[in-house]
């Protein structure tokens, strides 16, 4: 079969496109996999769980209305149904987590561990007030029960947790907030988690039964998972069957805000940022001078000096650190300075493992240069010093540059030397999520939710210096 030229050449771009799109693909599938684990329960990335989880939907209150059925469920979801025939009229979800509910007159009344207390108008699902509030000691994903109840004319709350003891008091029409201390267990003493009931006696029950409630010769029962049964209540059988909508998926987008409310993230970050910025900039600024001497002077032992220089990134940096920490001890001992936890202590370590190969990296920009720009300068009355200043310098700030980001994306990254050298004050990123695992109940939705919030700098930087860094990686390709 005999193909134009153009019919093959589109041919062999579509199918390069199609490859180098594969290859972005899997190259971005660890980074969009750890930004979607972000969004997760811990639970279910620790079990290995793919999707998304659903808020569960169990029934928590049944209430008869004339000839409608109000349901409540644990995932705030409210509904009404028509007793009858168990067809759903409406229906509403607040999307709340540890949910209790509290009827009182033309109120219902919401109580969640994660958005608070909300008054909702029971003909009209979707009017409501709510009422915020915020105690920064308590971890809401470990929240799992709510107590709300009406005593002495007040609306009050608490939750299980720990040895969470106090109780918000509402005011039923103004909702004015009081929050009162040690007082739980004086409004909700010995409260437990509601038990299954028995319903052995009702035939075609498939699910575990929360609520029963009667209402003339009927039964209503409300189950786990949603399931609502309606029941003769003198020959126990099942007259009919529904469940309730879906619960909402769980994209728990609080995760974020309980990284930096739980955890020192914060402090990570910013010794992350303090560590490789004045890396890269120290690093940066002696291996300029270095690199350029090197393109353009010959001295006693450049030659060696250049080839030792090359040398030292054939041994690990691993091989390094236990002479290093001896040296740091060593140096303490003797002068009384601490070295080993200290920010210039890990930088010098850092610029002087980084400073080599930025070196031998710079060296190929500078020499990529023509000397006969330098030599013309020369000519005009630069000294050698305004030669290099504002003629070499400014050809391979590109170079420069993108040197400088490899320094900073390789420190940002480093964590057996961040591991060893630093201490509680100056623990860097990588050393901070290393510490997830243990120290903070093997939270992997957090540990996930940091290493998303530490990709972003590098990301910004690298869109941000994308132009130089092109520019950098084909400086001197072509001469002439």
């Amino acid at each position: 079969m005999n193909l134009s030229y153009y019919f093959k050449k589109r041919l062999t771009d579509i199918i390069i496109s199609f490859f180098m799109l594969v290859f972005l693909f899997f190259t971005l599938l660890p980074i969009g996999w750890m930004v979607y684990s972000s969004l997760k329960d811990s639970t279910d990335i620790a079990i290995g769980k793919v999707g998304l989880r659903r808020a569960g939907t169990d029934i928590l209150l049944i209430k008869p209305i004339g000839q409608e059925l109000l349901v409540l469920a644990a995932d705030g979801g409210l509904n009404r149904f028509q007793a009858a025939d168990l067809k759903l009229r409406a229906h509403y979800s607040y999307k709340t987590a540890a949910t209790s509910y509290l009827l009182d007159g033309q109120y219902i009344w919401l109580f969640s561990a994660d958005k608070g207390l909300y008054r909702i108008d029971q003909h009209n699902f979707k009017q409501h007030q709510r009422v915020r509030f915020d105690l920064p000691v308590i971890d809401y994903n470990k929240v799992t029960t709510t107590y709300l109840a009406k005593i002495n004319g007040k609306i009050v709350a608490s939750l299980d947790y720990k040895s969470f003891s106090g109780v918000w008091q509402f005011d039923p029409a103004t909702l004015a907030v009081k929050f009162i201390r040690e007082k739980k267990h004086n409004y909700f003493p010995e409260r437990k988690r509601p038990r299954p009931l028995d319903v052995a006696a009702f035939a075609g029950i498939d699910s575990e039964i929360f609520v029963q409630v009667r209402d003339n010769n009927v039964f209503y029962l409300g189950g786990s998972s949603g399931k609502l049964f309606r029941c003769d209540a003198g020959s126990k059988q099942v007259l009919g069957q529904t469940r309730l909508p879906n619960g909402h998926l769980l994209i728990r987008f609080n995760n974020y805000i309980d990284m930096w409310k739980n955890v020192n993230f914060g402090l990570y970050l910013r010794n992350s940022l303090i560590i490789c910025g004045f890396t890269m900039v120290f690093a940066m600024i002696f291996a300029t001078f270095a690199a350029y001497a090197l393109s353009r002077f010959r001295f006693p032992g450049s030659d060696l000096f250049s080839n030792a220089i090359l040398a030292t990134q054939m041994i690990p940096m691993i091989m390094y650190l236990i002479p290093i920490y001896i040296m740091f001890v060593k140096f303490t001992t003797l002068t009384g300075i601490p070295v080993k936890g200290t920010f210039p202590g890990i930088i010098l370590i850092y610029s002087a493992w980084f400073l080599p190969f930025s070196i031998w990296i710079l060296r190929g920009f500078f020499a990529a240069i023509p000397r006969e720009l330098e030599e013309a300068a020369l000519i005009d009355g630069c000294s050698r010093l305004r030669v290099f200043w504002h003629v070499a310098l400014p050809l391979a700030m590109p170079g420069i540059i993108a040197t400088g980001i490899y320094v900073f994306l390789n420190a940002w990254d480093e964590l057996m030397f961040a591991w060893v050298l630093t201490n509680a004050d100056t623990m860097t990123i990588p050393v901070g999520i290393r510490l997830f695992v243990g120290n903070y109940q093997n939270r992997f939705d957090l540990m996930m939710a940091a290493a998303t919030v530490a990709t972003l700098p590098v990301v910004v930087i690298f869109f941000l210096l994308q132009r130089h860094i092109v520019r950098g990686l084909t400086a001197g390709a072509v001469k002439g």
